[in-house]
């Protein structure tokens, strides 16, 4: 991703006020936003990076003094609403709420038609989402040992579900099926809800998924919480073990939620955005509110230029990873 550097007159924005000496100048004034904002997401409501996003959105309406409104757009694993995001107007009252799969998708998908290196500009990184292995009460096991015990006596018979081909929750499943040796069955699923749905109804036996769409499954009692996947354990389900604390070595990674824009959104509205999601991030209120929903506070320095280059490193790994494994052309 490069982001399209602009350079722009003096700037009026929602929120900040300007000496009236600066009203009597002949450069253009750009006031921003002047009407709603839509905050595109490419899953189901309650999935992927919606949750966020309207807790989000409630925050920035009030920042920018106009409505910021959620929109999902579910379907090929993001790729429909980032494609959707790619061709609309560049003229800063549409952004993506993007997350890993999207930008792995010229590795996993051979028909695309929008590229997100080219096509799309950071704004500001969300947070990071940790990700946590559940079973299903069917499953003949009262601990992760046992679990993992049935698994690997019964080669190709028992299952993991995940939030689709490519997500990250997908390639938790991969990389404990080839660190743990466990022979099941991979199964995907149009959107981590429906895993979970599948594992609490006891269709499939495993599932990986993040732990804000977990919460209500492990609070209502629908699925048992056998391992957190992280460097510590998560604030909402600290009870839950991480998964190098069973032995399983380097299998450790959580997903991570970012607001980016079509290429040639202008620069001062990508400026207005990043500071009001940052002064959204930095409340303490807001900061224990996504905590509790399972989210974690990212650690990336919050600006467009940090972003970007947390997305070149991490899509390069998980590229080769995904190379390794062949997993690849996906329509």
């Amino acid at each position: 991703m490069k982001l399209v550097k602009r350079s722009v007159g003096l700037l009026i924005v929602a929120g900040s006020a300007l000496p009236f000496a600066a009203m009597s100048t002949d450069v253009p004034i750009e006031v921003y936003p002047v009407h709603p904002i839509t905050l595109v997401v490419g899953f189901p409501p309650g999935d992927g990076g919606d949750v966020i996003a309207r807790h989000l959105a409630m925050y920035m309406s009030n920042d920018l003094g106009q409505k910021v409104v959620v929109e999902n757009r579910p379907g090929a694993g993001g790729n429909i609403a980032a494609a959707s995001v790619a061709r609309s107007k560049a003229d800063g009252y549409t952004f993506f709420v993007a997350a890993r799969p999207i930008a792995l998708h010229k590795t996993l998908y051979k028909d695309i038609n929008f590229d997100f290196s080219h096509d799309f500009v950071p704004v500001a990184i969300l947070v990071t989402v940790p990700y946590v292995l559940v079973m299903g009460k069917q499953v003949n096991a009262k601990n992760l040992e046992e679990g993992f015990a049935l698994v690997a006596k019964a080669p190709g018979k028992m299952t993991c579900a995940s939030g689709g081909i490519g997500t990250t929750s997908h390639l938790l499943c991969e990389e404990l099926r080839e660190k743990a040796r466990l022979p099941w069955w991979h199964v995907p699923y149009a959107g981590q809800a429906a895993a979970l749905m599948d594992v609490a109804g006891g269709h499939v036996d495993f599932a990986v998924v993040s732990v804000p769409a977990a919460l209500p499954f492990i609070r209502a009692g629908n699925v048992r919480t056998m391992a957190a996947f992280g460097h510590e354990r998560v604030p909402a389900i600290r009870s839950v073990p991480d998964i190098e604390e069973f032995g399983v070595r380097n299998v450790q990674d959580q997903s991570w939620c970012a607001i980016v824009a079509p290429t040639g959104t202008p620069r001062h509205a990508i400026t207005r955005l990043n500071r009001s999601i940052n002064n959204a991030l930095s409340n303490a209120q807001f900061q224990k509110k996504i905590v509790g929903l399972g989210y974690a506070v990212s650690t990336i320095k919050g600006t467009p230029e940090a972003l970007e280059a947390f997305i070149e490193a991490d899509t390069e790994k998980w590229t080769d990873i995904l190379r390794a494994w062949q997993i690849k052309n996906l329509h």
